[in-house]
């Protein structure tokens, strides 16, 4: 009952202040109460917009019931305070990160969808064009490591053959007949393996500076980086385009917004009592998909269900023990440096920055589609004079080739 009566008298002064967010927060609050039918009808006064008889009526009630007096310890009032206070900031915090997140989604995915073409053929023209100014220095150090392989193979063989024949010496007596003609094979295989052993490590030397000559080109460098980002983008492309999102007025995305702010204010994990989090957590994920579809309909049912008593239990109107009261607290402050932290990373993101900078955002991206096809055309250009280039220098090979 003592619940009842205060949040009527915050209801009254709510009303005489003019803040409607209290008036819906408390009669939320008074929903998930068991009430009388005389409160019962103070709700369906404050729901009809009936404020001038709903003053009257609170003032009635609360007069009906003004002997009734429970005590209540000061400071579990005092840390209830301070948890709502908490609360509100937390959820404040959450529902501005989380619409900052929604609206670079958004952007990311008009992004893909509308440059995602234009910047996929840039992509690979990049990479064919760095493979191809890499390709020299790439073909020199697999010409001299396939120049480094047959030797290898042609040691391992002559180092066999020595081998056997320094057996077939061991296995003969030192006076037999046919030890001088062994041993001067021997000594000869011994003398051309060494002679081969030092042109092998030469080409080695020679094959790991164009090996490395190769890894340490800019060209390469710049080759696995475009390799990489085009890898990159090409996932984000295709997952953009599997990803549907209705298309909605912006007269609609204000409704949306303003429909999520309520709906996540009653489901915020962080808010709701321990044994409630994992289902709080669960209903929130779902909230953001559907907020981040543009998901409308889906967002006004949850808020719904949420506002017909089937939310979740705040902390500060569910804990009366004084030490859960300062634990959660304490959880609260950090939960919101954390929010707060997380704020700042996403104000300093590219994408945000572009957002605020910009009003209209597909004019934004119209700039962008122009500004990448001319960079599109530039390095076609730069691709024909390569081509050209390639043909004069096997033109001129071809020359001397039948020249000499």
């Amino acid at each position: 009952m003592q619940q009842i009566l205060k949040r009527l008298e915050l209801i009254k002064t709510a009303i005489s202040i003019e803040d409607e967010e209290i008036i819906e927060l408390q009669v939320l609050k008074l929903k998930s109460l068991e009430t009388d039918a005389q409160v019962v009808e103070i709700l369906a006064k404050i729901t009809q917009k009936d404020y001038s008889s709903v003053i009257q009526k609170i003032e009635d009630y609360l007069e009906q019931y003004s002997g009734l007096v429970v005590y209540e310890d000061k400071e579990v009032q005092g840390l209830r305070l301070e948890l709502k206070v908490l609360e509100h900031k937390l959820q404040e915090l959450s529902v501005q990160r989380d619409e900052h997140l929604g609206e670079i989604h958004d952007f990311n995915l008009k992004y893909h969808l509308q440059l995602g073409g234009v910047i996929q053929n840039i992509l690979q023209l990049k990479e064919s064009l760095l493979k191809s100014a890499m390709r020299k220095k790439k073909e020199a150090f697999e010409k001299l490591n396939e120049a480094y392989n047959e030797k290898k193979k042609a040691f391992d063989e002559l180092k066999k053959k020595e081998e056997a024949k320094e057996k077939e010496l061991e296995e003969s007596g030192i006076f037999d007949d046919d030890y001088d003609d062994l041993y001067a094979e021997y000594q000869a295989l011994h003398n051309e393996l060494t002679e081969k052993k030092e042109a092998l490590n030469e080409t080695r030397k020679e094959a790991k500076k164009a090996k490395e000559a190769y890894e340490e080109d800019d060209a390469t460098k710049e080759y696995e980086e475009a390799k990489k980002d085009s890898e990159t983008f090409n996932k984000g492309y295709r997952e953009a385009k599997k990803e549907e999102q209705i298309e909605i007025s912006e007269e609609e995305k204000q409704e949306l917004k303003g429909i999520y702010r309520k709906a996540s204010r009653l489901c915020h994990p962080d808010l709701v009592r321990v044994e409630l989090k994992e289902q709080a957590h669960a209903m929130m994920q779902k909230l953001n998909e559907a907020y981040n579809m543009h998901d409308l309909e889906k967002v006004k049912e949850m808020l719904i269900l949420l506002e017909s008593g089937r939310g979740f239990d705040i902390a500060s109107d569910s804990i009366i023990n004084t030490e859960q009261l300062k634990e959660k607290i304490y959880d609260l402050k950090e939960y919101i440096q954390e929010t707060e932290v997380e704020l700042k990373e996403i104000h300093e993101d590219e994408v945000f920055k572009i957002l605020k900078e910009y009003d209209n955002v597909d004019e934004y991206l119209g700039m962008m589609k122009e500004e990448l096809q001319k960079e599109y055309e530039r390095l076609c250009e730069k691709e024909e004079e390569q081509v050209a280039q390639t043909h004069e220098v096997l033109e001129e090979d071809e020359y001397w080739g039948t020249a000499f």
